[in-house]
């Protein structure tokens, strides 16, 4: 081990102890979650939304729900438990299960799926008559945007309306998320939130944080927001798991609420890690065919080709941050984020202070190096290319990035 690994070795063990250990616990339970998983088919598809729905095998109800815009693939991770699987076409879009108008089945006739032993139950497939037949025999009601979760599973935010103030949204639960990820699911309820009731007439703008942040960090854009044009929603989640996985389930809520909304366009605004779960979840976003409702996609000071502390971090600590994997410079996630290019403009904002040194005198802003924040695959494909003389965080406050973003989503409704 070279000395420059014995030190980052060093410094974890005597500096994050105790938060190891209590990602150690988090990690325990987090491997306790079973893929339970299939895809639904119809016999005669009409183009309405699909809704799968995860029972409990010991009676009627709901744990878990699963918004698709058609037929198509569905999955649920809840902990070990024994389930049952429906699904209904949703014709009237109203999210609710209606027996006598809308074709329903259940997985088997229907078969009690075993999620107690095996990690992974795939291939649990429905498929949905031409027309309603037999009635599931359970009431299934999803026209709620917000599943509160149960003892199976964490509750999510799905459109919940807040505000910054939000104690949830607290700095400390930033660290939370990082460190203690499960508690913060179980505890926060992260998602997407909206900080005012929904409006048809304005765009939405999607506001995604970094690693161990909350969505207040966007507290200065978001009040300098043209509010007469644009509604904020933010994304809260726990940064310390694999960015993937962050990223699935991300885009499956944003799917859901694309649906429930009918909204037509979307923009997108990301800060530090935020750019690389938000690409990879617009990356699937796009793959199920909702490319067309965004507008514009900003990054600010995103570490694109990760960070060299991550890969020593799992090479060398004793408890590997789940984070750190997809963070290691040529990990296979971030590999596989440009593969495809998005079907909307990318405007990437790079910070940077000459005063301001990483280890071993490479430029950064403070915290990202700047060859990290300029990959040229990633300049290739951007729109645009922004600098500025800022800290890492300082550009979420610096009056002139503020005036940049409202001039790059007022250009994105022309």
């Amino acid at each position: 081990m070279t000395t420059l690994r014995w030190a980052f070795a060093a410094v974890v063990l005597s500096l994050c102890g105790c938060k190891l250990f209590e990602l150690q616990h988090n990690l325990e339970t987090l491997d306790e979650m079973r893929l339970v998983g299939g895809r639904v088919s119809a016999q005669d598809p009409t183009g309405a939304p699909v809704i799968v729905v995860l029972v409990a095998a010991d009676g009627d109800a709901i744990v878990d729900q699963y918004v698709l815009a058609g037929p198509g693939p569905f999955y649920f991770l809840p902990l070990p438990g024994r389930y049952r699987i429906a699904a209904f076409e949703d014709r009237n879009r109203d999210f609710v299960y209606q027996p006598a108008d809308e074709p329903a089945a259940w997985y088997g006739a229907p078969e009690v799926v075993d999620a107690t032993g095996a990690r992974r139950v795939a291939n649990l497939d429905v498929r949905l008559p031409a027309a309603p037949g037999r009635p599931l025999g359970v009431a299934i009601d999803a026209a709620g945007t917000t599943r509160r979760g149960s003892a199976a599973l964490p509750p999510f935010a799905v459109g919940d309306v807040t505000t910054l103030d939000d104690p949830r949204f607290a700095h400390a639960n930033g660290e939370l998320g990082l460190w203690e990820p499960v508690e913060f699911m179980f505890e926060l309820a992260p998602g997407f939130y909206f900080l005012e009731e929904y409006d048809p007439k304005k765009t939405p703008v999607l506001f995604v944080h970094g690693a161990g942040a909350t969505p207040r960090d966007f507290a200065y854009l978001i009040e300098h927001l043209d509010h007469a044009k644009f509604q904020a929603w933010v994304l809260f989640y726990p940064s310390g798991l694999e960015l993937d996985q962050i990223a699935m389930g991300a885009a499956r809520w944003l799917n859901a609420l694309a649906i429930r909304y009918q909204f037509d366009h979307i923009a997108v605004v990301a800060h530090s890690m935020g750019g690389l779960v938000s690409r990879a979840m617009l990356n699937r976003w796009v793959a199920a065919g909702q490319g067309d409702k965004l507008t514009v996609y900003v990054t600010l000071s995103t570490p694109w080709g990760g960070f060299a502390s991550a890969e020593s971090g799992v090479q060398d600590s004793p408890v590997v941050m789940p984070m750190w994997r997809s963070m290691a410079p040529n990990s296979e996630f971030l590999r596989d984020l440009f593969v495809h290019p998005l079907p909307c403009p990318h405007q990437l904002i790079f910070t940077y202070q000459g005063h301001s040194l990483l280890l071993g005198g490479v430029a950064s802003d403070g915290v990202v190096a700047v060859s990290s924040q300029l990959p040229l695959e990633v300049q290739a494909q951007a729109h645009k290319v922004y600098g500025f003389d800022h800290t890492h965080v300082g550009n979420l406050s610096a009056p002139e990035v503020s005036q940049l973003v409202n001039e790059l989503l007022a250009e994105s409704q022309e």
